[in-house]
């Protein structure tokens, strides 16, 4: 298929991956309004700030578009070896994995791309890092080509 990465964006996003938290409500005056949790708004507007850089004022891409998010953990306390350091391993608790991203997709919306309905292929990936390593979201996105038969 021809639509393998050609003429990609890599983004490093340093710090704990965050996951996209269930909406807040509060009334205002006669309505009631949904808002982002606080950890979640501000992871987003880091991401953001990230993703701006690596555009270099490029326009968001258009059409469909491939990602591929990398979401590395830090590796807890507990986990260390002295004689046999940790090496990177799966992450199979929580966050979800489809929670890490959405709230990387919501954040690239208007910067990467104009809306996330554009990403037509998603590979999500979470990790424990290995012992030392920093924690942070690795975002690989490229346009997709045609889809050959």
């Amino acid at each position: 298929m021809s639509d393998e990465p050609r003429g990609h964006l890599s983004i490093l996003i340093p710090g704990e991956p965050c996951a996209q938290g269930r909406p807040r409500f509060a009334r205002r005056g006669a309505y009631m309004v949904a808002y982002d949790p606080l950890k979640s708004r501000t992871w987003k507007a880091t991401a953001q700030a990230h993703m701006q850089r690596a555009m270099g004022g490029a326009k968001p891409m258009q059409g469909p578009v491939g990602c591929e998010v990398q979401a590395t953990f830090t590796c807890p306390a507990g986990d260390w070896r002295k004689r046999a350091p940790r090496l990177r391993r799966w992450h199979a608790k929580r966050p979800d994995g489809e929670n890490v991203a959405k709230a990387v997709l919501d954040a690239a919306t208007g910067v990467l791309w104009l809306d996330d309905a554009q990403v037509a292929r998603l590979d999500v990936w979470k990790l424990i890092g290995a012992q030392g390593e920093a924690p942070g979201v690795r975002l690989l996105v490229w346009q997709l080509g045609e889809v050959a038969s």
